[in-house]
């Protein structure tokens, strides 16, 4: 960690050939000491996933400390709690190289991110018969009811489903994930239930953990369930969820579902049909659900109209 390398080393005196800065779009101001280490630097990392947790900290100071000793510095404006070091580096250095093979998740799974946020340019190199745990996409509505931020049906469903595949011969040895796509409290809930319902071997073996989708950023599950928290009211739809500011919403519903390799579960209390506007995330990622080569088709069958590679 960035944090150890600073202490481990001299940056007056350690010079390396080449620096690695791995998971960069997570890395905040304080990758730029490993940088200054470096005669060449590889800045690997994804802009379309989410940026440092530390965003909107303590900025007016940063912002008097940036305007008075960074006067002469090109793009000192990046210099600040809301960019990542891949943000830097991708301002500082001009275009990236993209690598477009994807080797984790299944095709009906990636396909959602594909098409979110990477304008279909992801090759994925899994075959569907890749695993025998099917299907690939799971919708589970739940009569359950948002109270805060955390949702006791949703939780409850999660854990009898966890304890029902550690039971299952197709489940052996997989991994599990849950991510809670409405903050940190239904996270908690769900993993004080699981300690006191799953046994620590198992919890241990299988890596059974919950959290929020930036806690799973670089890291991957066979299995991810999704909570969506939220529950239908009787105003009719709910407030939409868009890609929000500096599209961190997007960003998080990007990296929860592109964690697992194998299946993918999205619990929740409305129904997308009645509840939902057709641009609220939810919506998209439920419909892609339900039927996630769909547009995988839609696109093949476009691009099976074209005559020539530049046109597609």
């Amino acid at each position: 960690p960035i944090s150890i390398m600073a202490e481990s080393f001299d940056p007056r005196t350690t010079r390396f050939d080449v620096v690695n800065i791995d998971e960069a779009s997570q890395a905040d101001l304080n990758a730029l000491i490993p940088l200054y280490m470096g005669k060449q630097v590889v800045i690997v990392g994804d802009h379309e996933q989410v940026t440092p947790l530390g965003v909107g900290k303590g900025q007016t100071i940063l912002e008097n400390l940036r305007k008075s000793m960074l006067q002469d510095i090109p793009n000192s404006h990046l210099f600040d709690n809301m960019s990542s070091i891949y943000d830097i580096g991708r301002q500082s250095f001009g275009d990236a190289v993209r690598l477009v093979e994807h080797f984790r998740c299944v095709p009906e799974i990636i396909a959602f991110s594909n098409q979110l946020s990477y304008e279909w340019k992801i090759l994925p190199l899994r075959e569907s018969n890749s695993t025998n745990i099917k299907p690939a996409c799971v919708a589970c509505h739940v009569d359950g009811i948002r109270e805060g931020d955390t949702n006791k049906a949703e939780a409850e469903r999660i854990i009898v489903t966890i304890k029902a595949m550690i039971r299952h011969p197709m489940y052996a040895g997989k991994s599990i994930g849950i991510i809670s796509m409405l903050g940190d409290n239904q996270a908690v809930l769900i993993q004080s239930m699981l300690h006191k319902e799953v046994e620590g071997i198992e919890i241990e073996k299988r890596r059974i953990q919950a959290g929020i989708s930036g806690e799973f950023q670089g890291d991957e599950r066979d299995i991810i369930f999704l909570s969506m928290v939220d529950s239908s009211s009787d105003e009719g739809t709910l407030r939409a969820v868009g890609e929000g500011a500096f599209e961190l919403i997007k960003k998080r519903y990007n990296v929860a579902v592109s964690r697992s390799r194998d299946q993918l579960w999205v619990v929740h209390s409305f129904d997308p049909a009645l509840h939902l506007k057709v641009t609220d995330l939810r919506f998209k990622l439920l419909q892609h659900v339900k039927d996630p080569l769909a547009s995988l088709r839609a696109f093949n069958q476009e691009a099976g109209k074209t005559e020539s590679p530049f046109e597609r």
